[in-house]
C-alpha cells in the first residue's frame, strides 16, 4: 500500500441493497489499517453528494467495486467504476479491484479482469485485498498489471516481476510447477517484451535478452528452477543490452540508466523508454 502518514483509503463503490456488505467490508478493512469511503458514512451533512464522491474517488488509492444482481444498470455504479477503470487504465496501475457478491455476470469490460468471490465471506474478502495490496508495497517499486496476453494454462502462481532500472514491477501469473525456460516465456509473453529497438531507418539502435534474478542469483532453464518459488515472491528482469550502429556492434551490458557505452546516454534513454513505454507507469497529473 502506498507510504502515507495517513491509513490508505479505498473507495467502496456498492448498490443500495449491497449497503450491508459495504458496511461490513469497511469495518473488516479499517481493522486492518485502511480506511474506507462508504458514502452514507463518509458524506458530512449538507455536502455537495457529487463532488464529495468524486474527490472520494480521487483521493483513494484503492477502488473496490461490490458486483451483484441489484448493480446491474445502476447508473450512479456504472459512472463510478467507469471512472476508476479508466484511471486504472490511464496510470497503467492496479486501482480497481472486484468482489463478486453473487454469480451475476461481470460486464464486458470487466469480464477480462481478476475479480474475487466473496462467497458470503467479507472477513475473507478483507484479508485477502489487504494481502495483496500489502505485497504490491513490499516490492518497493510501483505494481502493474501485466500488458501483454498471458501463457500460463493449469495451476498458477502470482510473482512479482521486477526490473529496478525501470522502477516499476508487474504481477504475473506463471505456471505453478515448469522450467526455468518456461518460466522466462511466460514472463516474456506476459510482458511484451521486445526484441531490439532501433532508430534512423535500423542504422543504430538496441537489442535486448533477458534474464530473470531470484536474491542476486540467476534462474537458470533447467526444471528444478522454479522448485522455491511460492506465490507472491519477487523476482528481478535482468534487461542485457546490446548496442549497434553502422559500424556493428558497440558494446554489451546489463541495462542500468547511463549504459551502455558506444551510444550517447540520451540516445539509449530515449530508445529503452520507446521499447518499453508499455511497462513504465504514467505520472499522474499533480
Amino acid at each position: 500500500m502506498p507510504h502515507t502518514a495517513e491509513p490508505p483509503k479505498v473507495f467502496l463503490s456498492f448498490a443500495g441493497n449491497d449497503r450491508e456488505s459495504a458496511r461490513l467490508l469497511a469495518k473488516e478493512l479499517g481493522a486492518r489499517g485502511l480506511t474506507a469511503f462508504v458514502d452514507e458514512l463518509s458524506i458530512q451533512p449538507g455536502a455537495d453528494l457529487l463532488l464529495t464522491i468524486n474527490r472520494a474517488i480521487d483521493e483513494s488509492q484503492f477502488f473496490v467495486l461490490l458486483w451483484s444482481k441489484h448493480t446491474v444498470n445502476r447508473k450512479w455504479v456504472a459512472a463510478e467504476w467507469t471512472a476508476a477503470l479508466a484511471r486504472d487504465l490511464d496510470q497503467r496501475r492496479c486501482f480497481l479491484f472486484v468482489v463478486r457478491l453473487d454469480d451475476t455476470p461481470l460486464p464486458t469490460l470487466l469480464a477480462p479482469r481478476k475479480y474475487l468471490d466473496a462467497g458470503g465471506d467479507l472477513m475473507r474478502v478483507a484479508a485477502t485485498l489487504t494481502e495483496v495490496w500489502r505485497g504490491d508495497v513490499a516490492v518497493g517499486t510501483p505494481v502493474l498489471p501485466p500488458p501483454g496476453r498471458p501463457a500460463a494454462t493449469g495451476p498458477t502462481i502470482t510473482l512479482y516481476v521486477r526490473n529496478r532500472a525501470l522502477a516499476v514491477a508487474h504481477a504475473v501469473d506463471v505456471p505453478a510447477a515448469a522450467t526455468g525456460r518456461d518460466l522466462k516465456n511466460a514472463v516474456r509473453l506476459a510482458l511484451a517484451l521486445p526484441d531490439q529497438e532501433t532508430k534512423f531507418d535500423g542504422a543504430l539502435g538496441l537489442r535486448f535478452d533477458y534474464g530473470l534474478v531470484r536474491d542476486g542469483t540467476p534462474i537458470p532453464d533447467g526444471p528444478a528452477a522454479v522448485a522455491g518459488l511460492a506465490d507472491g515472491d519477487t523476482v528481478d528482469l535482468e534487461v542485457r543490452v546490446e548496442s549497434f550502429g553502422p559500424d556493428g556492434t558497440f558494446a554489451k551490458s546489463t541495462y542500468r540508466p547511463g549504459s551502455p557505452g558506444g551510444l550517447p546516454p540520451e540516445m539509449v534513454r530515449t530508445l529503452v523508454d520507446s521499447a518499453f513505454h508499455h511497462l513504465i507507469p504514467r505520472r499522474r497529473p499533480t
